[in-house]
């Protein structure tokens, strides 16, 4: 099975590989990372980073919390990399200083328990070992005020009976639109749609897969669809009523963000 591989934001030079130890939180170095290399508060407390990529939301605190780092360098009990959703620039100093690799503009839900990664702090790549990645175009399909949304299969092998958009693999030499007009065709019987926005990729964790998926909004003008074998079923539904529906981790939000950018 193949890595999996997320481009982030290189900010302290170097590479790292290890066991990542996600603590979903802000994280001030001085007073919230002991002196032996643990984390003292919030969801991952008395967890050590020792020789770990520490993975968290970002820095808070005194701007001395950058000889944190330095100190823990300086015993051979840091770190081995850092990562941030955010970085803020007392961590980005102390990485820097401390001569630890990392990176930011990585969400922390795309790891679990127990991954091993490595991290590029010069590239910004972060690789998630064992883990495959796969990259998805998913339709938000919309016509007279309405979304289309599809009924997933109960023995669809991710997110069996969910509600979701019109989704599929892009395939070598096709780009995400095209991967969306195909799929429109094959799914649905729909021919004519006309695209109204892409959206930024966004990553999706399911068990050993990484689904890297290009969110685009499409506005149609038929109502009918006739399903493959695929769905199970599907429905138009008000815009406002999304939050209804039992759906994918990340279309909720990826659509507001969809419907807010195109005025709809």
């Amino acid at each position: 099975m193949g890595d999996s591989l997320i481009k982030g934001r290189g900010l302290s030079p170097g590479k790292a590989s290890s066991e990542v130890v996600v603590c979903n939180q802000l994280i001030s170095p001085l007073g919230e990372i002991s002196r032996e290399g643990f984390v003292t508060t919030g969801p991952c407390e008395n967890t050590s980073i020792t020789g770990k990529i520490l993975a968290f939301k970002g820095g808070r605190g005194s701007t001395v919390g950058s000889y944190t780092f330095l100190e823990l360098k300086s015993k051979n009990i840091a770190p081995t990399g850092l990562i941030n959703e955010s970085a803020e620039q007392m961590v980005v100093t102390g990485a820097i200083i401390s001569e630890i690799p990392m990176v930011d503009s990585v969400p922390l839900d795309i790891f679990s328990k127990g991954d091993k990664i490595s991290i590029d702090g010069s590239s910004g790549e972060v690789s998630i070992f064992g883990v495959q990645e796969k990259k998805v175009a998913t339709v938000y399909l919309v016509h007279g005020g309405k979304l289309l949304l599809l009924k997933r299969s109960e023995d669809a092998t991710s997110f069996p009976g969910l509600y979701s958009g019109v989704s599929g693999y892009v395939e070598n030499r096709e780009t995400p639109k095209l991967t969306g007009e195909r799929e429109l065709l094959e799914e649905c019987g729909i021919r004519e749609a006309s695209l109204r926005l892409i959206g930024g990729e966004i990553y999706v964790r399911s068990n050993d897969i990484l689904y890297e998926i290009t969110p685009m909004l499409m506005e149609t003008k038929t109502r009918e669809v006739k399903l493959n074998f695929e769905n199970s079923g599907y429905t138009w539904i008000p815009l406002e009523k999304i939050k209804d529906y039992k759906t994918p981790p990340k279309f909720v939000e990826t659509f507001e963000s969809l419907v807010s950018q195109a005025h709809l």
